[in-house]
């Protein structure tokens, strides 16, 4: 049976139960934020690397999402935040699968991303994805090049998605409008220009 120690020194024992990290870098509330956004328990992280290890990014790149589930950890918002490396998660879930505390590192990422974006830290070129999803109903909408291939395969000349149901691209467009996206990224990138 364990036994809980004391040592007599109430402050001590205070300072004992406070697990925080602290530094002058770190926001705890960031931690808090990303665990309530990302719903996993992202402090528990032990940093095994057993998600880097799994990404099949990080062998092409220079992404290393156990630097960011430590950043985590650490509340280390500006790091992370404007760390582009932060976009270069597929979301494909091989850490998720494979982490041994059952963390979800793809949903800590995701959260951040999500932060990122209230900040108005995001990569040009995935406001402009938004602004072609917003428009087509693909982040890379089909073009006369690939509908001659299609054809040389048998196959029709536009797959079975917005392209060859433009009726759908109106439920497309009422989502992201509800989340203020093609609007933010309007906004953002007429910002930079």
């Amino acid at each position: 049976m364990a036994v809980e120690k004391n040592y007599g020194n109430p402050e001590l024992e205070s300072r004992l139960k406070d697990t925080n990290y602290y530094t002058s870098d770190s926001n705890k509330d960031f931690s808090d934020r990303v665990r309530e956004l990302s719903g996993t328990i992202s402090h528990m992280c032990f940093q095994c690397g057993t998600c880097t290890g799994s990404c099949p990014s990080a062998p092409r790149s220079s992404y290393r999402i156990r630097k960011f589930m430590r950043r985590a950890v650490l509340g280390l918002e500006d790091e992370a935040l404007t760390d582009p490396d932060l976009w270069l998660c597929t979301t494909c879930y091989s850490c998720s699968d494979r982490c041994p505390r059952d963390i979800l590192p793809t949903d800590v990422i995701m959260a951040m991303r999500n932060l990122a974006f209230e900040r108005d830290i995001v990569p040009r070129n995935f406001l402009k994805t938004v602004q072609l999803i917003y428009n087509t109903g693909h982040g890379v909408p089909n073009n006369d090049v690939n509908r001659a291939a299609r054809e040389k395969l048998g196959l029709p000349r536009d797959p079975p998605t917005t392209h060859s149901y433009p009726e759908y691209i109106e439920g497309i467009q009422k989502i992201i409008d509800h989340y203020h996206l093609k609007e933010n990224a309007d906004r953002i990138l007429a910002e930079g220009e």
